[in-house]
């Protein structure tokens, strides 16, 4: 039998006008975002531009709201030991570094067996440890590997603490994620965002 080339048509979902405008945007914003982490004097990496749709929402927020997440990233990677503090000066620090509300959220979630089981042991570097171990969960949730090490450069994350290496993929991404869903429910609780998206609905 003679072999009759597939002509079968591949149907591909169309993408609407909004969606390509919103990409654009996407790449636009990830560019200038790279631009910002590795400035003009460092040599970027070979990379695909494609990979920039990779890039998650929440790295493209201001310095300070990234210091937000990855503390509370870290927090919530070392919630385990904070329910078993017995000083409540642990407790009273953490809710000055990311918000009594944030906390309040944090320690209503179930445990997970892969998070820390120990509470960072040096009270002056307590908000560092935090911080690391938050940004390298955050760094280790996206795959690419160009995008890990434009978001080591960032989240300002130590090369030894990266050469050690990063969390496994699986946790990063819940922890991650449990962060961002914090941060969005929050950010939509304030007067003025409830406000607006009342409106908008």
């Amino acid at each position: 039998m003679r072999n009759v080339p597939d002509s079968t048509l591949v149907l591909r979902p169309a993408v609407s006008a909004a969606d390509a405008r919103r990409a654009r945007r996407q790449t636009i914003h990830a560019a200038a975002w790279l631009q910002g982490v590795w400035g003009d004097d460092a040599v970027l990496p070979a990379f695909r531009w494609d990979s920039l749709s990779a890039l998650p929402a929440w790295a493209l927020g201001t310095p300070a709201q990234l210091d937000r997440l990855a503390l509370l990233t870290g927090t919530l990677f070392a919630a385990p030991a904070l329910r078993l503090c017995l000083d409540a000066g642990p407790l009273l620090r953490v809710r000055a570094l990311i918000g009594a509300a944030a906390l309040d959220r944090v320690l209503a979630l179930p445990d997970d067996p892969t998070q820390s089981p120990e509470w960072p042991s040096d009270e002056p570097s307590e908000r560092d440890t935090l911080h690391a171990w938050g940004a390298a969960l955050l760094t280790a949730s996206v795959a690419d590997p160009f995008l890990q090490a434009s978001l080591v450069r960032a989240l300002c994350l130590s090369p030894a603490l990266v050469r050690r290496g990063l969390p496994p993929f699986d946790l990063s991404v819940r922890m991650a994620s449990q962060a961002v869903e914090i941060t969005e429910a929050l950010s939509l609780a304030a007067p003025g965002n409830a406000s607006a998206h009342q409106a908008a609905a």
